[in-house]
């Protein structure tokens, strides 16, 4: 075992946590640890407040309670159902702020970088220790690595003008409370674990970026915050609800479920908390973050950006088979089987673009290769869906446009097209490699190095699949540490900068340090589409 510091001494109380052997002998986990006070009765959509401090040692040696969330949905859909949720949901409750952490530091003071990761899930799923979010990798290679929970779905989100009144004319936005309220947490107390207060990275995927990136930007966020990683959803031309369009969203929600809306908040606190989880029309549930003009300083990300973008340094990209070129035809079935559909379609979507690029030439398509290659050129940016997100392109020309304006920080986009093993029968199903390619979350896997024998059983993971996790891992823990990914004995991955530089990560590392033809054209096609204004 471990002969790690035997507690360590927080602003709350001593801790104890758990010594991994084996192949992470040196590592501890802190699981379960209270970051703010259980937010139920009277604390229920109230800015979070400091735990308690307890005397003794506390054992932070399991996991707490996941927030309380719908039983269906995500949790329960292919592929994430075998890959992330095999082993059943962990317990419920309104009382669900934790963060977990580990560390390898041998001591106090050791300024290793902090990562803070937020996971994804839309608005009312998932929580912070999934399986495929295992710490242990990224801690070995010298990063201390804390989960962070916050409040889902109406929880996190509700907005009302009873609230509103109580809170100072603004209510919403609970869910970043509950991060700001981590970062604190973090900021006191990361140096008794060997982390340093002043080298934090905060990252997450889907709809975790939006988490982390609204964090970074906060005002305590800026002061501390260095480093940004988004996976598959950049956010930055995210536009936020106004007080108004949240005040009718919940209410309506409200009204759904059998509750008045014009209900005292004594009454509404009283609520069973599961009765928020039953939206009845399939909708999801409540989940605008609400533009404040404090918490979040502007309606549209660009602004924020352009405000506070050159504090940070950005890692952002995609997955090749998170977009299809026609978005309506649902993530679960193949694209197109035909080169002549796909020619038809792309001469419907650029229009007069079709012939000033020769684009048969441009882009040789065969009936083989159609689905996987139409798949690659939607990642890109090409697709009927761009208003919503311009994918690798959009990333790439964020870089550029911050060479401009923040040329000391660095930018640095990928497309992840590694796909991952299946089994024999999974072929002819909703998990069928060829349909999923590199499925929304499948790069988590790899860049965690979470993957291990029998976990899970759904992959018979290949030594090549050990070696890319590794790979993608490194590149992850050095842009921590530095933001550049870049180090000794990896691939180079070029800046996204005025080159336009970016990397596709899969079996190997391919490098792109200049404009294409093909990207000229995505160019000029998102500039048509008022996805961006060059």
């Amino acid at each position: 075992m471990a002969d790690y510091i035997g507690t360590v001494k927080t602003k709350y109380g001593l801790m104890r946590g758990v010594e991994l052997d084996g192949r992470y002998e040196g590592i501890t986990e802190f699981r379960g640890i209270p970051f703010a006070a259980p937010p139920v009765g009277k604390l229920r959509w109230r800015p979070p407040v400091d735990p308690k401090a307890w005397s003794g040692v506390r054992d932070c040696v399991s996991y707490g309670p996941i927030c309380i969330q719908p039983t269906d949905g995500d949790l329960d859909a292919e592929p994430w159902a075998s890959d992330f949720y095999f082993m059943g949901g962990p317990a419920m409750s309104e009382d669900c702020l934790y963060l977990n952490l580990a560390t390898g530091a041998a001591k106090a003071g050791e300024n290793r970088p902090v990562f803070m990761w937020f996971h994804g899930g839309g608005v009312d799923h998932g929580y912070s220790y999934e399986v495929e979010f295992n710490p242990a990798e990224l801690a070995k290679k010298g990063i201390i690595v804390v989960s962070v929970a916050q409040h889902l779905s109406a929880f996190g989100y509700m907005a009302l003008p009873q609230l509103s009144a109580e809170q100072g004319g603004t209510s919403g936005n609970y869910i970043l409370m509950d991060d700001i309220k981590a970062l604190e947490w973090v900021v006191e107390n990361i140096e008794a674990f060997g982390g340093d207060p002043d080298n934090i990275t905060v990252g997450g995927q889907s709809a975790g970026t939006m988490k982390a990136v609204t964090l970074a930007y906060s005002p305590l966020g800026r002061k501390h915050v260095k480093h940004i990683i988004n996976q598959t959803a950049l956010v930055w031309r995210r536009e936020f609800s106004t007080l108004e369009d949240a005040y009718q969203e919940c209410q309506e929600f409200l009204e759904e479920i059998g509750i008045s809306p014009n209900a005292s908040l004594e009454e509404l606190r009283r609520v069973d908390p599961y009765v928020f989880i039953k939206r009845k029309s399939g909708k999801r549930l409540p989940g605008p973050l609400v533009w404040d003009g404090n918490l979040i300083p502007n309606r549209s990300m660009v602004e924020t950006t352009a405000q506070y973008g050159g504090l940070m340094d950005y890692l952002a990209g995609s997955n090749l088979g998170e977009t299809k070129m026609d978005a309506a035809s649902g993530r679960d079935k193949p694209g197109f089987t035909k080169a002549a559909d796909f020619y038809a379609f792309c001469k419907e979507l650029l229009g007069d673009l079709y012939e000033k690029y020769d684009f048969e030439n441009l882009v040789q398509i065969t009936d083989e290769n159609v689905d996987r290659e139409s798949r690659r050129l939607a990642s890109y940016g090409l697709h009927n869906d761009s208003g919503r997100m311009g994918g690798l392109m959009l990333n790439r020309y964020f870089g550029a446009l911050r060479a401009k304006t923040a040329p000391d920080k660095n930018t640095f986009t990928y497309l992840f097209s590694w796909v991952s093993p299946n089994r024999p029968e999974d072929y002819g199903t909703i998990r069928d490699p060829k349909v999923l390619m590199s499925w929304h979350s499948n790069e988590l896997w790899y860049t965690f190095a979470s993957l291990r024998e029998n976990t899970p059983p759904a992959r018979p993971w290949e030594k090549i699949d050990f070696e890319t996790a590794d790979r993608m891992s490194s590149y992850w823990a050095n842009f921590m540490k530095t933001g550049d990914p870049n180090g000794e004995g990896l691939p180079l991955w070029p800046k996204s900068d005025a080159s336009y530089g970016t990397a596709e990560l899969g079996e190997e590392v391919t490098a792109i340090d200049h404009k294409r033809k093909i990207d000229e054209l995505i160019i000029e096609y998102l500039q048509k589409e008022n996805v961006f204004d060059l």
